[in-house]
């Protein structure tokens, strides 16, 4: 008589059950690549993201400090006096008539 055979060496042996088997490794295979894939989109968006996030920061870093020089190189002008009287002498004008014959003022005039 034949000795027992286990369930590995019955399934081997039944081309059925090899081809079930092959097809149910086919589909997990495949289902694992899926997945795969997916978690490695899921993780090549989550770099890129952090690339242009860096990108940015890096772009906003450059302009302050771009901006910054600008205003050392051009200081801002002298904010506007509160007291004009130092700049300018105040008085009352009196208009007088210009004669012809008047002598001209300065360091050559009679005046």
């Amino acid at each position: 008589m034949n000795p027992p055979m286990t369930s590995a060496e019955i399934s081997a042996r039944n081309p059925v059950a090899r081809s079930l088997a092959l097809a149910v490794l086919a589909v997990a295979l495949a289902g694992a690549a899926i997945m795969g894939a997916v978690v490695f989109a899921v993780l090549l968006g989550i770099f890129v993201v952090g690339y242009l996030v860096s990108h940015a920061h890096a772009w906003w870093r450059l302009f302050r400090a771009r901006h910054r020089a600008v205003a050392v190189v051009q200081p801002q002008p002298p904010a506007a006096k509160a007291d004009y009287k130092a700049d300018y002498i105040e008085g009352a004008y009196q208009v007088v008539e210009a004669a012809v014959d008047a002598a001209p003022r300065g360091p050559g005039g009679t005046a």
